[in-house]
């Protein structure tokens, strides 16, 4: 079963992270990176792009479950909520069998840890140990830990 976690930065980039849970409950990653939205679209446009985007991803790798880290209420920009509004509206039209979305609170429960722990772990204060060694959890960047921890949570769903 192969799951994906998206974190959206800004209102040009998205972090995503695509595990695969093998049968023998063993977790492989297969790839974490992120979308840059081309600076010369307008929003209609940037925002189909995201759309297609997406799909492609969801259908190239067969993802059947998905989280999205939301943005919490304050502060959030009104770019980052379109564009996680077409990521919910591209999951809802693939073949994604479970999808959640979800603010920090949402995610650490899914990762059955404390809300100030998934803090701790994207402030790179403590380090996440459910990755392989080739991911150096203290260089990668917040939006990318985000990222991890959110595709993590999508294989408790």
């Amino acid at each position: 079963m192969k799951v994906i976690g998206f974190r959206v930065y800004s209102d040009k980039k998205i972090y995503y992270c695509i595990i695969e849970k093998l049968a023998d409950d063993s977790i492989n990653y297969l790839d974490y990176s992120s979308i840059e939205i081309p600076q010369a679209l307008n929003w209609p446009e940037a925002l189909a792009y995201t759309r297609n985007t997406i799909l492609d991803i969801l259908n190239l790798y067969e993802i059947k479950k998905t989280v999205i880290r939301i943005a919490e209420l304050d502060g959030a920009s009104l770019e980052r909520c379109y564009i996680e509004g077409v990521l919910q509206e591209a999951i809802a039209s693939s073949p994604v069998e479970k999808f959640q979305t979800g603010q920090i609170s949402t995610i650490a429960s899914l990762l059955h840890i404390q809300r100030d722990n998934f803090k701790q772990l994207v402030n790179n204060e403590i380090v996440y140990n459910d990755i392989p060694a080739e991911i150096d959890w203290t260089r990668i960047s917040k939006p990318e830990r985000e990222a991890i921890l959110t595709a993590n949570s999508a294989l408790n769903l």
